[in-house]
């Protein structure tokens, strides 16, 4: 049960962090604009093909897709709103989500997020730990 708790409890916040980079200033900026944390550090093929307000939206949607999963696989860890079977399929997929933010916006800033996500996806949906007896289901 504590193992239940702490997991959902830390999925719960990764989602969270997504949220709140999503609408964070880029703290490089020489003046700081709301919602620019993942945006201006778009690749430069990325910047030549896209405008700035494109750039934007891409980083805050991409960012909300994987908070939201992340609070929603958290959230289903505790059959609350969710069932419970479907945390392993919300986090693996908002670890995606969330890898594809960090390749397009890549900063040394998100150096924690790429290995958050790649070790869920390793350990929730490769070795499939922890098992449903672990999470006392």
């Amino acid at each position: 049960m504590f193992l239940r708790i702490l997991i959902g409890v830390l999925l719960i916040l990764h989602g969270v962090i997504h949220g709140i980079l999503a609408v964070t200033p880029n703290p490089s900026a020489a003046e700081p604009v709301v919602a620019t944390f993942f945006s201006e550090w778009a690749g430069q093929w990325l910047r030549g093909t896209l405008s700035g307000s494109a750039l934007q939206i891409i980083a805050i949607v991409l960012a909300v897709i994987a908070g939201v999963g992340f609070i929603a696989a958290g959230l289903a860890m505790f059959d609350f709103l969710l069932p419970h079977d479907w945390w392993r399929a919300l986090a693996i997929a908002s670890s995606v989500v969330s890898l594809i933010l960090c390749a397009l916006f890549w900063n040394t800033y998100l150096i924690v997020g790429p290995v958050v996500a790649i070790g869920i996806i390793v350990v929730v949906g490769l070795l499939r730990w922890p098992t449903e007896a672990m999470l006392g289901y």
